[in-house]
């Protein structure tokens, strides 16, 4: 087991987490419900905004050094798209772009050799 206390949740489980605590909330009649209900939605929430606070440039390097032993050739192509990016030959919108097509070809799988 890792050591590493972090999980990683997309931003559409997040949002989906969201919807389904505003509907909950609304079902509900006591109001202590109410309030706890709003407590984890407001955290939940704090958490989606942080995570778009995150630099391009992290999320990529983040995802590269992750792969690097799983997939050589998704940490290859991120290793390049990173330092594309740190040497401005490649605007942060582009470099998500091809982020999120890198991880679409290259599946986070461990890929045997």
């Amino acid at each position: 087991m890792s050591s590493n206390n972090q999980v990683s949740i997309s931003v559409e489980t997040m949002q989906e987490i969201i919807e389904e605590l505003k509907e909950i909330s609304s079902l509900c009649s006591t109001p202590h419900l109410k309030m706890k209900v709003a407590r984890v939605q407001k955290i939940v929430s704090s958490l989606l905004e942080a995570r778009s606070k995150i630099s391009p440039q992290d999320v990529i390097y983040e995802k590269m050094v992750e792969v690097k032993q799983l997939n050589p050739e998704l940490h290859f192509k991120l290793y390049m798209l990173y330092r594309n990016l740190t040497s401005n030959r490649i605007s942060e919108v582009d470099a998500m772009a091809y982020y999120e097509s890198y991880l679409s070809m290259f599946p986070t799988d461990e890929m045997i050799y």
